[in-house]
């Protein structure tokens, strides 16, 4: 009977691809985490001729040209894959700027890394990936490596929900596919715990928020939160071959980041009136209003201290959205049940804060 393979085999790495070469495979040095799950798909759009004089089948099958698109799951325990979605880690002060140390010492140093902070970047800017797969069996002639090349994260969608950890969806398109049956290659991965439910806080704040600012004004029983970030990718072909020796001459050539959409969601357990009239436009509302009141919110979550602190011992996220203006509120009710209400929100822009022991920019491979 032959052998069949399970997901415990299988390996998911990644490697920061340099500026300016799209599309140029490199080294994977990275490891994704605690993948959950990983669905990717190629397409090879044959071309299928008919021809005159034939028969009622086709003459020729022609292979057109090859898509790699796929999504994968996993939770988040550090911050390092998060760049590819949210863009640069760069910033033009001191305070947006990453990375940078906020604690050192004989008890180890801290970084403060600012994702996002670089809100337009070309399409030669934007931060590309390699993505290695591997099914690695007992016998090498079974085993399959999969290095995509030309990633680019096309939606990130972040959840944090009541008795799980925090979870990162990422949605990729790539160029260009090789195989072989090599191991998968030898990667650290972290040790840390995922982040999860219980060390999170939101809060509603009509203030400037940075990395390291104290926030006021707590959502009070919030059961889960989902946020989506969608870069809007768009794949362009033309018609030529190649001369970038890295790149395959039926892939796309160019992989373009255009409009950034962010939206959100969340899901509250009903106790008054106040964030209702948030949504009506202002605090105290209670008609719809003509203008509307914008709302800076901010998703903390912290393992240890939190993001006003400065020991080395620090370890947190913080996510903060500017300018959200809530879109859809819904309060219902049924017997036995807890009264929740749950709202969209549309979000101008956003940065995420990242503190840990990358001494580096997340555009590294170290």
């Amino acid at each position: 009977m032959p052998g069949v393979s399970t997901g415990y085999k299988q390996e998911l790495y990644f490697g920061n691809e340099p500026t300016g070469t799209y599309g140029s495979a490199v080294p994977v040095a990275k490891a994704m985490g605690l993948v959950q799950s990983i669905d990717p798909t190629e397409t090879s759009n044959i071309i299928k001729i008919r021809t005159m004089g034939g028969t009622r089948d086709y003459s020729n099958l022609v292979p057109g040209r090859f898509e790699i698109n796929g999504s994968f799951e996993y939770l988040i325990q550090e911050g390092n894959f998060l760049r590819q979605a949210f863009g640069d880690d760069s910033g033009v002060s001191t305070t947006d700027g990453g990375p940078r140390t906020i604690a050192g010492g004989g008890g180890g140093s801290t970084y403060l890394h600012v994702l996002g902070s670089s809100s337009t970047p070309d399409a030669n800017s934007f931060p590309s990936f390699t993505l290695e797969f591997t099914d690695q069996e007992s016998s090498a002639s079974k085993s399959l490596k999969r290095i995509y090349s030309g990633c680019r994260a096309d939606t990130l969608a972040i959840s944090a929900t009541l008795d799980a950890p925090v979870t990162a969806r990422v949605d990729y398109i790539g160029q260009k596919v090789e195989i072989s049956t090599a191991d998968a290659t030898a990667v650290t991965s972290p040790t840390v715990d995922p982040y999860v439910f219980y060390q999170g806080h939101m809060y509603l704040t009509s203030g400037a928020i940075s990395g390291q600012s104290a926030v006021t004004g707590t959502v009070c029983e919030l059961n889960n939160f989902d946020f989506t970030l969608n870069n809007n990718l768009e794949a362009v072909y033309y018609i030529c071959g190649t001369n970038r020796p890295w790149q395959s001459k039926r892939s796309l050539k160019e992989l373009i980041p255009k409009g950034r959409d962010m939206e959100g969601r969340v899901t509250l357990n009903f106790s008054d009136k106040d964030q209702y009239e948030r949504f009506l436009g202002a605090a105290a509302a209670t008609t719809p209003q003509d203008t509307i009141t914008k709302f800076q919110t901010v998703l903390d979550f912290a393992r240890t201290g939190g993001p006003t602190g400065t020991a080395s011992t620090n370890d947190w996220m913080r996510l903060v959205l500017n300018s959200c203006a809530f879109d859809s509120a819904n309060i219902g009710g049924s017997p036995e049940d807890v009264v929740t209400e749950e709202y969209t929100l549309f979000v101008e822009s956003g940065k995420c804060y990242v503190l840990d022991d990358y001494s580096s920019s997340y555009s590294s491979n170290e």
